[in-house]
């Protein structure tokens, strides 16, 4: 097959198979051919990367798993990969490491969108996993572009803990009070000019609102967007 790329999904699976149509929808095309190449590893059983990151003596350590893809795939000759997971971005310079190809960076691809829509010193909230949130994956790239990182409170926290883990992956249920409840408190108790969702649950959140919010940035749209570019790009 020529010019395609990989994904690395399965984390979770259903936050994947979204980003898959993303990338489909956002591809211009008539017919069947005009489609793009790509190789889709839906890599479930990775162990959990938020759990590791904030426990790494009593959790399995996810990374093996992840160069493992990188290495077995990169063998396939793909044109770049792609990581549809915010948290397993933690690994990113070592997985960068693991290939001569591309490896598109989800965190800076999102922020690169903020710098384009907002002006220096606004307030940039981040919601996501707290391994996300703790280990400060997005924090170096909103400092670079001149923001003020706002982190949620141990309250607000608490709460996108239990819509993407307890709703989200467990009980497959979109809870949308839950999420517009954690949007306010992060707009009104934080003055946030714009949110950054930092887990692909929470894109599933956005993507099922019939009124998306201008002023929250989805990275897995952003990625997808990219991603169509990238191999339209490369196709020419």
């Amino acid at each position: 097959m020529e010019h395609f790329f990989t994904v690395i999904g399965g984390m979770g699976t259903k936050a994947t198979e979204l980003y898959v149509k993303m990338v489909n929808d956002k591809t211009p095309a008539e017919k069947d051919q005009d489609y793009l190449n790509y190789v889709l590893v839906n890599y479930a059983t990775i162990p959990d990367r938020s759990s590791y990151i904030m426990d790494k003596e009593n959790n399995e350590n996810p990374l093996p798993y992840l160069l493992d893809v990188i290495k077995t795939y990169d063998k396939l000759s793909p044109d770049f990969f792609v990581l549809t997971c915010n948290t397993a971005h933690y690994f990113f310079d070592e997985l960068e490491k693991a290939t001569d190809k591309t490896l598109l960076h989800m965190p800076k691809l999102a922020i690169s969108r903020v710098s384009d829509a907002y002006a220096k010193n606004a307030r940039v909230g981040i919601i996501g996993t707290e391994g996300t949130i703790k280990n400060k994956i997005y924090d170096p790239f909103i400092e670079e572009a001149g923001f003020n990182v706002v982190h949620p409170t141990k309250d607000i926290q608490d709460k996108v803990s239990t819509l993407i883990f307890d709703k989200i992956k467990h009980l497959d249920q979109l809870d949308h009070d839950l999420y517009h409840e954690i949007l306010d408190d992060m707009f009104n108790e934080l003055n946030c000019d714009v949110i950054v969702l930092g887990c692909t649950e929470l894109s599933m959140m956005e993507d099922a609102e019939n009124q998306m919010n201008e002023h929250v940035i989805d990275p897995q749209n952003v990625l997808a967007e990219e991603t169509v570019a990238l191999a339209l790009q490369n196709r020419k």
